[in-house]
């Protein structure tokens, strides 16, 4: 999505007139993006959910099977379901680690995003040279994601740890034709099932078992990219 990324500065971008722009296309090369613990539930009721073949342990949704190609956007960049990850939705927002201080993050911007374009928004700073109240809620709310993917990630790495997230491949048959999807990790149910009790006790206490249900049951909608992919009804 992003093509060039700079910190949000006072100085340099105080001209900057941002026009919130509902179109997406900025996301039609993107087919895949994380998601924090918050959206799995809902999230999987339009898109894959997986875990990268690298062993990360965020959830990721896959919204394309084609290099460079978004299923979910459409021609005229718009959004073809009714959730939107929430970093696509921030864009052109981004927090971004500091270079030798990887432990704090700068609000940055694309600044050759569309939202800039013409001249034509908002500013982005107050008369004082300070960030304005929405640039400040988009702050806060990047922050708040970012604190979710953390937890996001250790609740998954729990899951890893025990070997429980392995392999996949998935086999479709798409207009009678088959499909084999594979390339990407996912949790190992029949092994969860054979945990003793404490440790299922666990999931269901810090909140993991439910989407641990949302990861597998979002496997159905790779018909849908499938489908999307060869220009025929899902």
């Amino acid at each position: 999505m992003f093509k060039k990324l700079e910190p949000l500065e006072n100085s340099k971008h105080q001209e900057l007139r941002l026009s919130k722009n509902q179109n997406f296309g900025f996301a039609y090369r993107t087919n895949a993006v994380q998601l924090s613990f918050s959206e799995i539930s809902q999230a999987s009721q339009y898109y894959p959910i997986v875990f990268p073949a690298d062993g990360s342990c965020i959830p990721t949704a896959i919204m394309g099977i084609t290099e460079n190609k978004n299923a979910y956007v459409d021609p005229k960049g718009q959004w073809k379901v009714p959730y939107v990850p929430f970093s696509v939705r921030m864009y052109p927002f981004v927090l971004v680690p500091i270079d030798g201080q990887e432990d704090k993050l700068a609000l940055c911007i694309d600044s050759d995003a569309e939202h800039f374009a013409g001249g034509m928004g908002d500013p982005m700073f107050t008369a004082d040279g300070e960030p304005n109240e929405f640039v400040q809620g988009v702050l806060n709310s990047l922050q708040a994601y970012h604190k979710e993917l953390a937890t996001t990630q250790a609740l998954f790495t729990g899951l890893a740890e025990k070997e429980l997230i392995v392999d996949r491949i998935i086999e479709l048959s798409i207009n009678n034709e088959p499909k084999r999807i594979d390339g990407f990790k996912g949790i190992n149910m029949e092994k969860l099932m054979t945990m003793d009790d404490a440790f299922i006790a666990g999931l269901v206490k810090n909140g993991s078992l439910p989407l641990v249900y949302s990861h597998l049951q979002s496997f159905s909608k790779f018909s849908f990219l499938y489908s999307a992919d060869s220009n025929k009804p899902a």
